[in-house]
């Protein structure tokens, strides 16, 4: 006999089948990862249960057990715990022209939005200038300070005027990380482990004072990307070294890559790419703070200067990628960096 279930678990697509009253009788492994949820703990339930939030796609499986008929839709938004956007087919299932129930197939979608990111770099870009402008004027400034340091001996007066040069090195750093960003990425063909090794051994000491386990879950068949070593080493860092700072003593950060199980439509059609998560158990994202920890200049951290998600941002989107961020509160936050495999 033919391996059914073994076909099943090899598709890529969620599938999952009901039985007559949309009990929940088999859900293959794609379906495993994107609901969250393994088969022992979906099987003999409904879908409503499992998704009391998901009232749509409920009422279209009893419809379609009831009457008989498929039901189908693109690009649309389901609750399963999170909000996903998905290719879905239902269809009924028979047995010897009997009704035994349903059959659902999903495919999670994820829709780059262009012209966000086009808004960004415009920003970045002139932010970009407006650091090229100011720098100049600064370093003079600076000079100026440090011929009047050498000519004044009063300790008070020179005590002001190393404050003005230590505050004109600290503006400085913020106005070079702008003008870096700025610059295009030089793409090689990187291996993205190699790049996290050397993130994640800068970060050894840290993360041994904070006592914190680090686990690592890498994909070894993943394939080769187009990148700037240093570039995405930056974001490493900068996410990781963030991670790191909301966890208290004994928590635990998990660095992951993996193949999407998300097709990514942009400019053609879908394709699976490599995603490296970074996920910690700190504090957590409020969710209304989310969609404003990538604009420059926006922290809550004391000392913080609103630049390291600015760039790291700005460096996924010149390698064409994007990242998503999931956060709870009190339960911690995943950084999920999206970026396309290099071409054949």
């Amino acid at each position: 006999m033919f391996p059914f279930e073994a076909l099943i678990n090899s598709i890529e697509e969620t599938i999952v089948l009901f039985d007559k009253k949309a009990v929940v009788k088999f859900v293959n492994r794609a379906g495993e990862e994107l609901l969250g949820k393994s088969l022992k703990e979906i099987s003999g339930k409904k879908f409503k249960e499992l998704f009391p939030e998901e009232k749509a796609m409920s009422g279209f499986i009893r419809k379609t057990i009831s009457e008989e008929r498929p039901f189908s839709g693109k690009s649309v938004d389901i609750n399963i715990g999170r909000i996903v956007n998905v290719d879905f087919n239902l269809s009924p299932f028979f047995v010897q022209d009997e009704t035994k129930g349903a059959v659902l197939s999903l495919r999670e979608n994820i829709a780059i939005v262009e012209r966000e990111d086009y808004q960004f770099d415009s920003l970045i870009y002139l932010l970009g200038t407006i650091a090229h402008e100011i720098k100049n004027p600064l370093g003079g400034i600076k000079g100026a300070a440090q011929l009047l340091r050498d000519k004044t001996q009063t300790a008070d007066i020179g005590e002001y005027i190393n404050l003005i040069i230590r505050e004109t090195d600290r503006l400085n750093s913020i106005l070079q990380n702008y003008l870096t960003i700025s610059k295009r990425p030089s793409f090689h063909s990187i291996n993205i482990h190699e790049v996290l090794e050397k993130a994640l051994s800068i970060l050894d000491i840290p993360m041994k004072n904070k006592k914190l386990i680090l686990h690592k879950i890498y994909d070894p068949s993943l394939p080769k990307v187009m990148g700037d070593e240093g570039k995405l080493l930056q974001v490493f860092l900068n996410i990781a070294k963030n991670a790191i700072e909301s966890m208290q003593e004994g928590g635990r950060l998990t660095v992951s890559t993996r193949v999407s199980r998300e097709y990514v439509r942009q400019r053609g059609k879908p394709k699976r790419w490599a995603v490296i998560s970074i996920k910690d158990t700190g504090e957590g994202i409020p969710s209304e703070d989310i969609s404003k920890i990538f604009l420059p200049f926006y922290t809550k951290k004391k000392h913080g200067t609103g630049i390291g998600l600015a760039l790291s941002k700005k460096i996924i989107l010149d390698h064409r990628g994007f990242i998503k961020v999931e956060s709870k509160l009190n339960e911690g936050t995943t950084f999920n960096i999206y970026l396309p495999f290099k071409e054949k």
